[in-house]
């Protein structure tokens, strides 16, 4: 079944009208906000799996419609590039695993982007005064707006899960949805990303989505892990 997997249906990009709002719309509402008195620096910080990345990436895609040169970076998986502080508007995620040198880099371009009037997005698990940050670098985040992002409910991701296989075109039950909220990982990455491969799946065996193709999969991937 591994040969199977194909990227026949590329997953649409992260927006704000796919995010389930519905306990964070303080949230939405400070990042969209697009004219004074906007916040220009901005930190979201709560458990993983609550939408953190989705949201910096829903960020900059709507800074591309509004004509800004944005930028998303993920401090997991990469350093900070020098071109960053070309950008008007800059995304960094995962903020708690800057190394020492990008803490410098990104103190930088914060006091970039302000003297230039840019616009800078952080993630990190915790607000800024309690991450493992140089203290410098910790009090220009959090001298910004300091949001908590909620994690969703139940009801919140099967919202969520819904709306991405509808973005897919995607023909799910609704038993499906419950069977991966009771039998794989919790957080909506992981489930979302799970609906990704049942769609290449169902694609390339000419198979609908149903449990037992669900069981067949997940039993694949623990076999893996």
């Amino acid at each position: 079944m591994n040969q199977l997997i194909l990227d026949l249906s590329p997953p649409p990009a992260p927006a704000f009208d796919t995010f389930i709002a519905e306990r964070n719309r303080e949230v939405i509402a400070a990042l969209t906000a697009a004219a004074p008195p906007a916040e220009r620096f901005v930190h979201l910080w709560g458990e993983g799996g609550s939408g953190k990345s989705h949201l910096l990436n829903a960020w900059v895609e709507h800074a591309h419609a509004l004509g800004r040169a944005a930028i998303y970076l993920d401090a997991r998986s990469e350093r900070l590039p020098d071109f960053v502080r070309e950008a008007s508007a800059v995304a960094v995620d995962h903020v708690d695993d800057l190394d020492p040198d990008d803490q410098i880099t990104l103190f930088s371009v914060f006091n970039a982007l302000k003297e230039s009037g840019g616009r800078l997005l952080t993630a990190g698990r915790l607000p800024p005064a309690q991450l493992a940050l140089r203290p410098d670098l910790a009090t220009r985040l959090a001298s910004g707006l300091v949001l908590e992002v909620k994690p969703l409910s139940d009801s919140d991701k099967l919202t969520a899960l819904r709306r991405h296989a509808g973005a897919r075109q995607l023909n799910v039950p609704d038993e499906v949805f419950r069977y991966l909220l009771t039998h794989w990982r919790r957080d909506l990455s992981s489930l979302t990303s799970m609906l990704d491969t049942l769609d290449r799946y169902s694609l390339a065996l000419q198979r609908p989505v149903t449990v037992p193709l669900v069981k067949n999969i997940l039993q694949s991937r623990l076999l893996q892990d």
